[in-house]
């Protein structure tokens, strides 16, 4: 049976639970799947204090000594997972934040290129575009394969009316194809911004591969620093010109804002500042 882990910010089962808690019977409509609910409210999940060692030597060596490994596997061992939080101030909740800071390392080491993601928030009246903005970054960044985003103005949507009927039925749209996508072994084909997050964090990699050795070894290990992309896919022909473009125009800005040798210094190569 596949499994979904839910993964929530918010410090109380409210309107974004009860609306995750709507997903999972329209999914379950479709065939038997498993739920977890993980609350991050009544995890011991400290604040990350930066050290690095995460991407120095792995997550293993992190010298916080909490839930985080526990909450690692739970992640890589579900089929799909949705990332739920209220809006908090036009963003996602401090539990949610604390959640990506801790797992920060996944922004380099990109592992959930096979599973799916769906993203859920609600609101009592604004901030809710801006939440799902944000929280699709991390997750596409991570690797999922995001499905689609849920999100509610509370009021409206418990009042008979047009509104809660759009609602749901994006709800009944999109927790169809999130349990085709549970129960299907192909990659989507990259979009632009996958491709130029690829090159950047590539980039990224190969510079600091003296200071996050780890992150190295584990896109060398992944054939990565070779390839096109994550896996092997169609890529299309204008986003292979596109895609390096951004990592170009940020080594000219540096080179034009920093100087020469510091610049040369900074790439850690030859003089023609290839990598």
């Amino acid at each position: 049976m596949k499994k979904v882990l839910v993964i929530t910010g918010s410090p109380r089962k409210g309107d974004s639970y009860r609306l995750t808690k709507m997903i999972e019977e329209r999914v379950k409509e479709r065939g038997a799947v498993d739920f977890k609910y993980i609350f991050l409210k009544d995890l011991n999940l400290e604040h990350c204090r930066g050290c690095l060692t995460c991407m120095k030597k792995s997550e293993e060596f992190c010298p916080i000594k909490d839930d985080a490994l526990m909450l690692r596997d739970e992640l890589l061992g579900a089929d799909g997972v949705i990332f739920v939080s209220p809006v908090y101030v036009h963003q996602i909740t401090a539990l949610l934040k604390n959640f990506f800071d801790r797992f920060a390392y996944f922004m380099h080491r990109p592992s959930f290129h096979e599973r799916c993601a769906l993203i859920v928030s609600t609101t009592e009246l604004s901030g809710l575009n801006e939440t799902m903005k944000y929280l699709e970054f991390p997750v596409r960044c991570w690797g999922f394969n995001l499905i689609g985003t849920i999100g509610a103005i509370v009021d409206p949507f418990m009042e008979e009316g047009k509104y809660r009927e759009g609602v749901l039925k994006e709800i009944r749209t999109v927790a169809g194809k999130f349990y085709d996508a549970l129960h299907s072994r192909e990659r989507p084909r990259p979009s632009l911004h996958d491709v130029q997050f690829f090159n950047k964090i590539k980039t990224k990699i190969v510079l600091h591969r003296e200071k996050l050795p780890y992150d190295f070894q584990f896109w060398k290990e992944k054939g990565w620093l070779q390839a096109n992309y994550f896996y092997d896919t169609p890529i299309n022909p204008l986003f292979r010109i596109l895609g390096p473009l951004p990592v170009r125009i940020i080594k000219l800005v540096m080179r034009i804002r920093f100087g020469r040798e510091i610049y040369m210094k900074l790439m850690g190569t030859s003089e023609t500042g290839e990598i």
